[in-house]
């Protein structure tokens, strides 16, 4: 296994790809069941903006942590 070399750059990036597509499934199932477009969008657009920053802050933590990393 190569050692975790990550920037956070790529923490970024890394946490916006996965909150863009995880945030169109919410969005698309919150329209499905409540049927109100503009809700549903103001609340994804919070959801995604909160899970972005903690993603980014919980996987630079992991990127500090030695548990479970091969040498």
């Amino acid at each position: 296994m190569k050692p975790d070399t990550s920037s956070s750059k790529r923490s970024f990036a890394k946490g916006f790809s996965w909150e863009t597509f995880s945030n169109l499934v919410c969005f698309g199932m919150a329209y499905m069941m409540f049927g109100n477009l503009g809700g549903c969008a103001i609340f994804t657009l919070v959801c995604f903006v909160v899970k972005l920053v903690l993603f980014y802050y919980h996987e630079r933590i992991w990127h500090q942590i030695d548990w479970g990393k091969r040498s």
